[in-house]
């Protein structure tokens, strides 16, 4: 196994690392980017609009992956299998396995940058998601509208957004994800504007548009788009349409409404295996198990090791991702300077 020394590792290959990333080169540092998938950026590009901010992903961090590509500074390490805390603290001692090869590391500093994955709604059977035909994502239609692949909305005479799919429970994501509700109502507009004779519902518990996206909210209700105040209890399939059983809360009442076509807005969950590492790391966790700030924005409880976008405290939009990016990189210098 070689054994090399670095200035900063990388944990995470989302728009928060590659800003990180970007801006440690700037500054001269040297940077190793370990990255659990097959290509930086992979989960960032499920949002061609970003979360909450409806800017092109890709016009975003396109040129940020230039300049990594093309600086002799940078390394980068794909398909990470596993990661080893051999010593922990800075000089940090880790040992990393990916492509069936192995490496070691000592660096003086660490930033965790993983992002989330969507939670798992196949884990509560009344959605019926992988079950029934016509029970999709956001991140599905998503892929959807990305590869124009619209053909069957052409025939569908009522869709239903259902909102917290998953999520506000203790057996489910037990958060607010705060993407969900300006995501869905701009997938709902985007629809809406594309077919108008589609009967578009959104089924809501609480309207959450968070920071500006409030104009989502009310450009919906002016193009038609419904809100139904309820949550779900069953969806079934009843001849060739979907039924969502559920209790109408401002009408006070059980209640059921047909559909062709159901999307349920998922919420995001850490990254999986994060917690484990994290601790491995000695790094608090909070109370869903995303890692715990200590001082804001981007310092752990463990000195030399930073944290950024949706890997901590909760998920973030793309500028938020990209500000705690850079707020790493400047955290790190910092740090390098002290020791």
């Amino acid at each position: 196994m070689n054994k090399t020394t670095e200035s900063c590792l990388i944990i995470g290959g989302e728009i928060a690392a590659i800003r990180a990333a970007h801006d440690l080169l700037a500054m001269g540092v040297p940077v190793t980017l370990i990255n659990y998938s097959d290509e930086l950026c992979k989960e960032s590009k499920m949002f061609q609009r970003g979360i909450t901010d409806f800017v092109y992903t890709k016009d975003i961090i396109t040129p940020y992956l230039k300049d990594l590509e093309s600086n002799s500074k940078f390394t980068l390490i794909n398909n990470v299998q596993k990661v080893k805390v051999d010593r922990k603290e800075s000089p940090f001692e880790i040992e990393i396995a990916y492509n069936d090869a192995s490496r070691n590391f000592m660096t003086n500093t660490v930033i965790f940058a993983l992002g989330f994955k969507p939670f798992n709604i196949e884990k509560l059977e009344e959605y019926g998601y992988g079950v029934l035909e016509g029970v999709i994502t956001i991140f599905d239609l998503e892929k959807n509208i990305q590869n124009n692949d619209l053909t069957i909305y052409e025939k569908i005479k009522r869709l239903i957004f259902v909102l917290c799919a998953g999520s506000r429970i203790t057996r489910g994501n037990p958060d607010c994800s705060s993407y969900c509700c300006s995501y869905s109502i701009n997938q709902a507009l985007i629809i809406k504007k594309m077919y108008p004779h589609i009967d578009v519902v959104i089924m809501y518990m609480d309207i959450r548009t968070v920071a500006n996206q409030e104009f989502l909210y009310n450009e919906a209700r002016k193009s038609g788009i419904i809100f139904v105040r309820g949550r779900p209890s069953a969806i079934e399939q009843s001849n060739t349409k979907l039924i969502t059983l559920f209790e109408d809360t401002l009408a006070e009442k059980q209640d059921l409404l047909p559909a062709d076509l159901i999307v349920l807005a998922v919420g995001g969950v850490p990254y999986p295996g994060s917690d484990d590492l994290a601790t491995n790391f000695g790094l608090q966790l909070n109370h869903n198990n995303f890692i715990k700030i200590i001082e804001k924005p981007v310092v752990t409880s463990t000195p030399g090791v930073f944290a950024c976008g949706s890997a901590c405290d909760g998920i973030k939009n793309i500028q938020q991702n990209i500000s705690e990016g850079g707020a790493a990189a400047m955290a790190v210098v910092k740090f390098l300077k002290r020791i």
